[in-house]
């Protein structure tokens, strides 16, 4: 499907909750595991050229601090094509796993147009398989991301072992919990806020302000 010009796509995320005691079952092949980073949902929209930046509830992101050029140096494929990147951008002054802030740093999950396809109908697998190819899976100083520049990372994605996935994880500050997104699920068209939520379940750490 083309995406030849800018329009809002309400990115996929998950409404259903587990308990963190349930991951052993839902461990089973079936599904990929992403770490969950506390932040805002948003997602880049660009060109090459324009570029915008929009939270979940179709407005444009504020306290977003990545210059025009970071941004713009994300993009892939063609000259003047689209590309649509959803991640979490962090904005909550969190701290990493060795105390310190880590913050206004965008963290990708998924890619939902690229040269101006629309990935309606591509499996999540092989959504992840193209930021593999567009993006590496280089190293970080974090065991749970992949470095793609000094403000932008790429969430590793995990098929087993998500209970201790979770009780490694979730002590860090930043990592709110984890989300499980079944492998064959296929990009729906991002026309509400509850698009591809059947194929999508969050575990998250016990917190009294928690907002997913």
């Amino acid at each position: 499907m083309k995406y030849d010009k800018y329009s809002y796509i309400f990115p996929p995320r998950p409404k259903n909750a587990v308990n963190p005691d349930e991951l052993n079952f839902w461990d089973n092949h079936s599904l990929i595991g992403q770490p969950k980073l506390n932040g805002s949902n948003c997602t880049i929209y660009t060109n090459g050229t324009q570029s915008i930046v929009m939270n979940r509830h179709n407005q444009r992101l504020s306290n977003f601090n990545l210059s025009q050029p970071e941004i713009k140096s994300l993009f892939r494929g063609s000259n003047s094509k689209w590309l649509v990147l959803n991640g979490e951008y962090l904005n909550k002054s969190k701290k990493d796993e060795t105390g310190n802030e880590f913050n206004h740093k965008f963290i990708i999950f998924d890619i939902l147009v690229y040269n101006s396809d629309y990935l309606v109908g591509r499996t999540f697998e092989e959504r992840i398989k193209i930021l593999d190819e567009l993006y590496g899976t280089n190293k970080s100083e974090k065991s749970y991301l992949y470095s793609i520049n000094e403000n932008t990372y790429r969430v590793k994605s995990y098929e087993t072992g998500f209970t201790s996935l979770f009780e490694a994880l979730t002590p860090i500050d930043v990592i709110e919990g984890l989300v499980l997104k079944r492998k064959s699920a296929r990009l729906e068209m991002g026309t509400t806020e509850n698009n591809n939520i059947k194929s999508q379940i969050k575990s998250r750490k016990p917190t009294k302000l928690y907002k997913y």
